[in-house]
């Protein structure tokens, strides 16, 4: 499935010496949210039905005692997910190449209050102590579908670092 995209440029304030390209749907509605400072794509309302694929990137700056390995910090936010998020099931969990940079992968299935099960793809990458989030969310009904969407969406995926920016 190849579905025509718009490349977007996410740059978040305060983290300007990395940038990160990608590409979305060209019909999803597209924002920089303030809180948390993210970049959302979404499937626009009409096609969506009641719950709505997204895209989520988040380019955010590590504290000091975030462990330098990616594998252990990765693990620290999976530990994370498991206590926090009611009704979390791992699927995948493994290293990736992330736009030519070491790279995690996870797969998630968690089930809302509701009762709508969402299946989440994030791939992670770090960049000196900045940590670039690449997450697609949608229903795990349409896991076939959105299987080829998530691979489309991060093969554009892009990740540009200034040099000598001032931290």
């Amino acid at each position: 499935m190849t579905t025509a995209v718009t490349e977007h440029e996410v740059v978040i304030p305060g983290v300007a010496e990395v940038t990160a390209r990608v590409s979305v749907p060209a019909t999803w509605t597209t924002e920089l949210l303030e809180e948390p400072r993210v970049f959302v794509a979404s499937m626009p309302s009409e096609t969506a039905g009641p719950f709505g694929d997204n895209v989520i990137v988040s380019i955010e700056r590590l504290g000091d005692d975030a462990p330098e390995d990616l594998e252990e910090l990765q693990g620290l936010v999976y530990a994370q997910a498991f206590a926090t998020v009611p009704d979390f099931y791992a699927l995948d969990d493994r290293p990736l190449d992330v736009d030519g940079q070491e790279g995690w992968f996870r797969a998630s299935l968690q089930t809302s209050p509701s009762g709508v099960t969402a299946i989440n793809r994030q791939v992670f990458t770090r960049v000196g102590d900045v940590l670039i989030t690449l997450a697609l969310t949608s229903m795990a009904l349409r896991d076939r579908e959105v299987t080829e969407l998530f691979q489309q969406v991060l093969d554009s995926l892009s990740i540009i670092v200034q040099e000598g920016e001032d931290r």
